[in-house]
């Protein structure tokens, strides 16, 4: 069974707040995404961005969940399907008219979906190592 890689509390303290700040980066390049989203009927190269944006997300969160002790094939899966979902809850917030302040409301969402991973994290390794192997038999 796959489990946490060992780390000193420091060292792991560490790098849940690296975790806990690159969930909260990732939120907040989805506004700049957002704008060139905006801008990708004029420019060229603006979806490009957004998928650059997303890219360094998606490496800061993996990164993170690498140095808190997440094998690397867990890290990605765990760290990939963390940043579709904080993207989809920062453009959902962040696209309602109505909210008064959704920059900080979508920060606030994408700490709650991520904290889990940091509270239970030998349980999330667990269930990604269950999905994979249903996914793909005879890997684990």
């Amino acid at each position: 069974m796959v489990s946490l890689d060992p780390r000193t509390d420091g060292a792991r303290a560490a790098a849940a707040v690296a975790y806990l700040a690159s969930v909260a980066l990732l939120v907040l390049l989805q506004e700049v995404g957002l704008r060139l989203r905006r801008e990708e009927q004029r420019a060229w190269w603006a979806g490009n961005g957004r998928d650059i944006l997303n890219a360094v997300g998606l490496a800061a969160v993996v990164a993170s969940l690498r140095a808190f002790g997440f094998p690397l094939p867990a890290a990605l899966g765990v760290g990939g399907s963390m940043t579709l979902l904080l993207f989809g809850t920062s453009i959902f917030v962040e696209t309602r008219e109505r909210l008064a302040h959704p920059r900080a409301l979508a920060v606030v969402a994408g700490v709650a979906f991520a904290a889990p991973v940091l509270i239970f994290p030998g349980a999330v390794i667990a269930a990604f190592a269950r999905v994979t192997a249903a996914l793909f038999p005879g890997m684990w």
